[in-house]
């Protein structure tokens, strides 16, 4: 999607995590477009304001302040970017306009509230764009792109771990599933994808089931059907990576074209140094039980 460089600012809301943090770096410092942002007390990184033309600071639910903010500096195009610590839900003081969208839901699951958040912006006459419109260079391709390639094993697990997490997706509770040999181990809910992997360490090395000790443990973190490329995106990056070899876990298994691979050089210089395997599936492929589940060439990136 051709985006225009036009001097109106673009207008970021930024919740946690390294992505709103790039994506100000990249747009806003390196290819000098105006950027201003909405950020949130105890969630988004304060070095954020640094690098910003403006920059408002709100408590999660302030929604009418935000837009308030954004129409006032001009904006037209709205990038969401970052999470929110699904633990801040039950902190949350939303204002009249964030209640009258709660309202409005039948539950709270991030993508029903995520596209209804979208859908109340362009009543105001926002475009929610992706961070990926701006930084395609962000998503990643199809292919192996570590060292190592997965063995047959491997890529049983990562199967098995596929179609786990699609229906974790479509059931909107999560995106990420840990798989040892054919058993999942653990699912991704509240706590977020790095949490789920710190908390999975104790079990993936054995020291709590009998099965465990030797072996390939495989991470497998996908988009949800029917996502909305737009919002909440699949994202890994160097911490993810990190947080894998801290717990034991050797394989990484994403979707191509809709997953956000975070500073991919260094993420791709981890891997190889841990001996570790990143490989990028096309979800086409991996309905295939024939296939190997990729469709590319990662080389690019080795």
């Amino acid at each position: 999607m051709a985006i225009g460089t036009s001097r109106v600012p673009i207008g970021l809301i930024a919740g946690n995590g390294s992505l709103p943090l790039l994506f100000v770096q990249k747009v806003a410092v390196e290819a000098a477009r105006p950027v201003v942002v909405a950020a949130h007390l105890g969630e988004t990184d304060r070095r954020i304001q640094d690098l910003v033309d403006d920059v408002l600071w709100v408590t999660l639910g302030r929604f009418k302040k935000i837009i308030h903010f954004f129409k006032d500096r001009k904006v037209q195009d709205l990038v969401l970017a970052g999470g929110i610590s699904k633990s801040a839900i039950w902190r949350v003081r939303p204002d009249t306009m964030a209640l009258r969208l709660v309202w409005r839901l039948s539950h709270l699951h991030d993508d029903n509230l995520l596209r209804e958040i979208a859908d109340e912006l362009a009543k105001h006459g926002f475009r929610v764009r992706s961070v990926t419109d701006y930084l395609p260079q962000l998503l990643a391709p199809a292919g192996v792109l570590s060292q190592r390639a997965p063995d047959a094993e491997i890529w049983e697990d990562i199967r098995i771990g596929w179609r786990a997490a699609k229906v974790l997706g479509g059931l909107d509770i999560g995106q990420g599933v840990v798989v040892k040999k054919k058993v999942v181990v653990a699912v991704e809910a509240m706590e977020g994808t790095d949490a789920m992997i710190l908390r999975v360490g104790d079990l993936v090395r054995g020291s709590r089931m009998s099965w465990a000790g030797r072996g390939e443990v495989v991470l497998v973190k996908t988009s949800k059907p029917g996502q909305d490329l737009r919002l909440d995106l699949p994202t890994v990056g160097p911490s993810t990576v990190a947080n894998m070899q801290a717990s034991g876990i050797s394989v990484l298994a994403i979707e191509a074209g809709k997953t956000i691979l975070l500073d991919p050089e260094k993420t791709l210089r981890l891997v190889n140094r841990q001996g570790q395997i990143l490989v990028v599936c096309a979800d086409a492929d991996m309905q295939n039980p024939g296939g190997e589940g990729v469709a590319g060439d990662g080389r690019l990136l080795r």
